[in-house]
């Protein structure tokens, strides 16, 4: 899972932004916006309730999907490496 994990010395953790190799997760005027080799979403962060994630055992590799919940509405998914997954869980629910 080298494509999305977090062995690259590039990690940036912020109150802002989460950022590791090309890949940039970050929160700016109201808005939770991610860009890079992930998935580009942009969600109202007034919007979010809660952050959970799924892993489907079913594809060729075994990637995590971060739900971007609110008002019982899956808002967006944010596909990250396996080991970054609780960190970024964990970062975006302490911004909301």
């Amino acid at each position: 899972m080298a494509l999305f994990g977090s062995k690259s010395p590039e990690k940036i953790v912020s109150n802002t932004e989460f950022s590791w190799k090309a890949n940039k997760i970050k929160i700016e005027n109201g808005y939770l916006t991610s860009e890079g080799l992930i998935n580009i979403v942009r969600i109202p962060i007034r919007d979010i309730e809660t952050v959970t994630y799924t892993i489907e055992g079913v594809k060729e590799a075994l990637t995590p999907e971060l739900n971007i919940i609110g008002k019982g509405v899956l808002l967006g998914k944010l596909k990250v490496g396996i080991d970054l997954k609780d960190e970024i869980q964990d970062w975006i629910l302490e911004r909301i």
